[in-house]
C-alpha cells in the first residue's frame, strides 16, 4: 500500500477509535507527580474512580503505609514485543525506550520511599525512587549514572540501575519546594508504568523533552483548579555536566470542575550541548540555547470517553550544520473508551517531524538505526487495559510506524513502515 495512503487510514482509524479499561484518578503515592494531576491529565492504569466504579477495591501495600512518616511501595512491570519483520539487531527502529524486538524483558522494578507534605501548615518531605530494569536507559543523568561524556558509570547497556527521582520538599500540598532531582514533567507520557495507557512510548515522549531535571522547583495551587510550577535546572537529564547552564522550566495547568476541560502549557530553556547525535564538525560544537514548549487540552466526550490531545515545538540553535537551527515538533491525540471498572480501550496517533534529523535515533550504543532521520514520523497505536485487580494490570496493543523521508529508519535500515505486537504487565506492591 503507498505511504500516503496508509497515513491517510491511518488517521482515520485514530480519529474514530475507541477505548477500555477501568479509570483515572490518584493512587496514593503512585500518580503523576505535576501538581494539580486529574482524572483527565494523568492517564493511570492501577486506579478506580469512584463516580465510575461501584466497587473500587482496596490497594494492597507490601509494606504498612504511614499517612504521617515515610512510606515504601513500588512496582513491577515486563513483557513482550513482536515485531513483524524480526529485525536482526531485536531493535525497533531507532526507539529509546520499549525498543527490544520478540524477547521478554523486565522494564521496570521500582522502589519509592516517600514522606508527604501536610495538606496545611508547614512540614518537610521528601521521595527517593530506585528503578532497575531497561528502562533505566532514559532514568540516567550526566555526571550521576553517566560519567560527563555520556559512557555509564556501572550500568550495562540493556539493563542497569537509576534514581529518577531524589529530592527534598518543604511547606504543604498548597505551596511547597523541592530540591533534587525530579521528573521534568513536560510531556503528557511518563516514565512510572503505572501512569501510562500504552505499554510503548509516543515519539515526542523519547526523543522531544527531557525526562528529568536536578534543582529546584516550586509548585503552588492557589486555587483548586489551578496551579504553577517554576522550576531552575542544570539542564536536559543532566546532574554535572562538562558545561553546567542554568535553565528554566515553568507550567501552567487549568482546570474547570464543571466541564471536566483542562489545559496545561509548559516551556524549558536554557543552553545545551548542540551536537547530540554527533552530526556536527567539532568545529561547530558548542553550548547554545534550547528551548520547548508543550500544550496539552483534555476534554470529555460524554460520560464514558475522553479525548487528548498534545502539541509541542523545540528548537536548538546552532543545532545543525553552518549554524542553523534544529527543528522538531508535532501533534499526539489521544482517545479512551471506558466500559467498567476493568476494562478500557485507547487510541494514539502521533505526528513527529524532526526537521534536521537530529533528535530521533538518540537511543542505545548498538542499536544500529541512528541520526540523522530527517522526515516525518507517524504512528498509530490500538490498547487495551484489563485491571482484574485492583493492583495488578495487562496492556495489550498493536502499533504501526510510518516514516515520511529518505531514510529507512525500521529493520535495520531496510524499510520505512514497521508493526508491532505488545503485551506487558504491571503489578503494583
Amino acid at each position: 500500500m503507498p505511504s500516503r495512503l496508509l497515513l491517510s487510514a491511518m488517521f482515520v482509524v485514530a480519529v474514530a477509535g475507541i477505548a477500555r479499561a477501568d479509570t483515572w484518578s490518584s493512587i496514593p503515592g503512585i500518580s503523576c507527580d505535576a501538581p494539580g494531576c486529574t482524572m483527565l491529565e494523568s492517564n493511570n492504569l492501577l486506579i478506580s474512580n469512584p463516580s465510575l466504579c461501584d466497587q473500587p477495591g482496596d490497594h494492597w501495600r507490601l509494606f504498612p503505609q504511614d499517612p504521617n512518616g515515610i512510606n515504601l511501595r513500588g512496582w513491577l512491570s515486563g513483557g513482550i514485543v513482536g515485531n513483524v519483520d524480526s529485525p536482526t539487531s531485536r531493535f525497533h527502529g531507532p526507539y529509546r525506550v520499549g525498543d527490544r524486538a520478540n524477547e521478554f524483558v523486565l522494564n521496570q522494578l521500582c522502589l519509592v520511599a516517600e514522606k508527604t507534605l501536610p495538606f496545611d501548615g508547614i512540614g518537610i518531605g521528601g521521595r527517593l525512587d530506585y528503578l532497575f530494569g531497561q528502562d533505566h536507559f532514559v532514568a540516567q543523568s550526566t555526571g550521576w549514572e553517566l560519567r560527563q561524556d555520556g559512557n555509564s558509570h556501572w550500568n550495562r547497556e540493556l539493563y542497569g540501575s537509576a534514581t529518577p527521582q531524589l529530592y527534598l520538599s518543604a511547606g504543604n500540598e498548597a505551596i511547597h519546594a523541592q530540591l533534587g532531582h525530579f521528573y521534568a514533567a513536560v510531556d503528557y507520557e511518563s516514565l512510572p508504568a503505572p501512569e501510562n495507557f500504552f505499554y510503548s512510548k509516543s515519539y515526542s515522549y523519547q526523543f522531544a523533552a527531557p525526562f528529568t531535571f536536578w534543582g529546584a522547583r516550586v509548585n503552588w495551587t492557589p486555587l483548586d483548579s489551578l496551579s504553577f510550577q517554576f522550576t531552575l535546572h542544570n539542564g536536559w537529564d543532566g546532574f554535572d555536566r562538562v558545561e553546567d547552564h542554568l535553565g528554566f522550566q515553568g507550567r501552567v495547568r487549568y482546570e474547570s470542575h464543571d466541564t471536566g476541560i483542562w489545559t496545561a502549557f509548559g516551556v524549558t530553556t536554557g543552553d545545551e550541548f548542540n551536537n547530540a547525535a554527533g552530526l556536527l564538525p567539532g568545529n561547530e560544537e558548542q553550548f547554545a540555547n534550547r528551548t520547548l514548549y508543550s500544550w496539552q487540552l483534555g476534554f470529555p466526550l460524554g460520560c464514558q470517553t475522553q479525548y487528548v490531545i498534545h502539541h509541542w515545538f523545540g528548537f536548538q540553535q546552532n543545532g545543525a550544520i553552518g549554524g542553523e537551527r534544529a527543528d522538531w515538533y508535532g501533534v499526539n491525540q489521544y482517545l479512551y473508551y471506558t466500559i467498567d471498572d476493568c476494562w478500557k480501550l485507547g487510541g494514539r496517533f502521533e505526528w513527529f517531524r524532526d526537521e534536521e534529523g537530529t533528535r530521533a535515533g538518540l537511543n542505545r550504543p548498538s542499536n544500529p538505526n541512528k541520526a540523522p532521520l530527517r522526515g516525518s514520523f507517524y504512528s498509530l497505536t490500538l490498547g487495551l487495559n484489563w485491571t482484574p485487580l485492583p493492583n495488578f494490570a495487562l496492556r495489550p496493543e498493536f502499533r504501526a510506524d510510518i516514516f515520511d523521508g529518505s531514510a529507512l529508519p525500521y529493520d535495520d535500515g531496510t524499510s520505512d513502515t514497521q508493526f508491532t505486537i505488545g503485551l506487558d504487565g504491571v503489578v503494583l506492591f
